[in-house]
């Protein structure tokens, strides 16, 4: 496990709920539309890599476990768990919106690492993310680090020339 990263699965809660404190009454709020995937409705790519519908359907368990090990793909931006030595750290170059846990994601990617997807255990942010809820300034960000991260990829060959791996 020493090459793993630990992937919460992310969700967003309905406004003015309390955040749910097991999984079984996540699925409840889930089940009732008071709960959905993270980014569900802004950018369903960037976390469909977790694979929900595995997540949901996985049988009870006791206690936290590793419930299955899925593939980086683009554009996935997940919510992990990682070693405190060892692991590339995130690139400060990333300010503002967009393309920061994408780029540390791809770097894990390419320096090696695996995904593993935890079962009881996930994180969950209040309210629900919708179109039109972010500043003004969101797209301009969004550009300037677009660009950055087109750059960030051609670094990422040099810095890892052993790596077959590509983002």
């Amino acid at each position: 496990w020493a090459r793993a990263l630990f992937v919460l699965p992310a969700f967003e809660v309905r406004s003015g709920l309390r955040l749910p404190r097991s999984k079984a009454e996540l699925l409840r709020f889930w089940g009732a539309g008071d709960a959905r995937p993270f980014y569900g409705m802004l950018c369903p790519r960037c976390q469909a890599p977790t694979d929900f519908g595995r997540w949901r359907a996985l049988p009870p368990g006791p206690r936290l476990r590793v419930a299955y090990e899925v593939p980086w793909r683009d554009p996935w931006e997940p919510f992990f768990v990682a070693p405190a030595r060892g692991v590339p750290p995130f690139d400060e170059r990333f300010l503002q919106y967009g393309f920061n846990r994408i780029s540390q994601a791809c770097e894990l990617h390419v320096a090696g690492f695996r995904f593993a997807v935890l079962d009881g255990a996930f994180v969950a942010h209040r309210g629900f993310k919708e179109p039109g809820g972010f500043h003004g300034g969101r797209e301009a960000e969004l550009g300037q680090n677009r660009r950055l991260f087109r750059r960030f990829r051609e670094e990422l060959k040099e810095r890892y020339p052993g790596s077959a791996r590509r983002c």
